[in-house]
């Protein structure tokens, strides 16, 4: 009763601030809007379309039989994991929690084999990283190899933690997987495969509901940043925030991290603008793209709704990947300097569109093949009767 007279006190509160600041709301709305659809939707929407095509095919469960045994023993997760963690690193938030739901929903994975994906595979995508962070906010392109390195490396870390210290069911454990067995279970899965444009239009279907979803958040929170630094409540915060800040070191990040800590995008933004060395002011980068703020939580917990899966420690997980970011950012920093870097590595940026086209150009030559795959056993299998 008290959460709910909370929410509507804070609804309340929100309301007659967009009355107060009009003008600043509708500017930070149309920021959130712009990177939304200049960012997110070019760098997510092909990934989507093409991943939730490609679990309805049987290759996603082909590719989980193979890689079952190494997912249980590094992660204690199921095979499908992998092809999870490398479709959300392809594209960012909140798609690794988008198809763990998905999977559980096709019932291909249990609601504790589904929470333990989502803790490792919710990340950033590359484009974002290498484009939005590095050549955007910051002007250093070739500084996305560090933050890319560190990113992907701590997320697994956290997979890898939570296996060791979180008890599985001893029903979920495997016993050996026969390559004539998945190939059996591949064949089953795509005799059952709907037609291709059947299969397209449900898929975009999917990802487009997915992303007015993560939009709206996305605007939502550009907003609170907004009506928390006009109204003068965020420099409140960050002066009463200040001494704990400073006594891990962090004192000059304080406003950065807050902002971090609500919007992901907002966060960088300060973090960049930070009046300090590079190698200071990066792994902060760093811890912030890792935890995802608040709105990338409240995108997770939407998307996993519709599954009715509550994404289970969570926070916790997030919290743990940010601190590996940062460590992990700031020893690759003092171990291989920005300057060496920039001479031998050469990062280049890709539009989010390119990377996309090429994902989705793959899933749908796939996608060709199985279907002319079915088509070629339904007639044998005809022949023989």
């Amino acid at each position: 009763m008290m959460k709910k007279i909370l929410s509507i006190v804070i609804i309340f509160v929100m309301a007659v601030f967009l009355l107060a600041y009009p003008e600043n709301c509708l500017e930070s709305a149309k920021s959130g809007l712009e990177i939304w659809a200049c960012v997110v939707v070019p760098s997510l929407l092909p990934f989507m379309v093409a991943s939730f095509a490609l679990l309805e095919t049987g290759v996603v469960r082909f590719i989980s039989h193979m890689l079952a045994p190494a997912m249980r023993v590094l992660f204690s997760a199921p095979g499908e994991a992998a092809y999870v963690f490398f479709a959300s690193a392809f594209s960012g938030y909140p798609v690794g929690a988008r198809l763990s739901c998905e999977l559980y929903a096709d019932k291909q994975i249990s609601e504790s084999d589904a929470q333990t994906i989502i803790r490792f595979t919710s990340v950033s995508g590359p484009v974002y990283i290498t484009g939005a962070v590095s050549a955007g906010l910051l002007g250093l392109p070739e500084s996305g190899i560090y933050l890319i390195a560190t990113h992907y490396l701590s997320a697994l870390l956290v997979g890898i933690i939570f296996g060791l210290f979180i008890k599985r069911p001893r029903k979920n454990k495997l016993g050996k997987i026969r390559f004539k067995d998945a190939l059996h279970d591949f064949k089953q899965d795509i005799a059952r495969c709907r037609p291709l444009g059947d299969l397209l239009a449900s898929s975009i279907e999917k990802a487009v509901m997915t992303l007015l979803k993560i939009g709206g958040f996305i605007v939502f929170f550009y907003v609170v940043i907004e009506i928390l630094s006009a109204s003068g409540l965020m420099d409140v915060v960050t002066w009463i925030y200040a001494p704990v800040a400073n006594l891990s070191g962090l004192g000059a990040s304080a406003k950065a991290l807050l902002y971090g800590g609500v919007e992901l995008t907002a966060g960088c933004r300060e973090a960049a603008l930070l009046g300090i060395g590079i190698a200071q002011k990066l792994p902060v980068i760093a811890a912030v793209i890792a935890f995802g703020g608040l709105s990338v939580h409240m995108q997770t917990k939407a998307v996993c709704a519709d599954s009715n899966l509550k994404p289970n420690r969570f926070l916790l997980a997030k919290s743990l990947q940010a601190l590996l970011s940062y460590v992990l950012c700031a020893l690759s920093l003092d171990l291989f300097p920005m300057s060496v870097a920039a001479s031998s590595i050469h990062a280049q940026t890709k539009t989010a569109a390119y990377y996309g086209i090429v994902f989705a150009a793959v899933s749908f030559i796939i996608l060709l093949i199985v279907k002319h795959v079915q088509k070629s056993s339904a007639l044998l299998f005809t022949r023989k009767l």
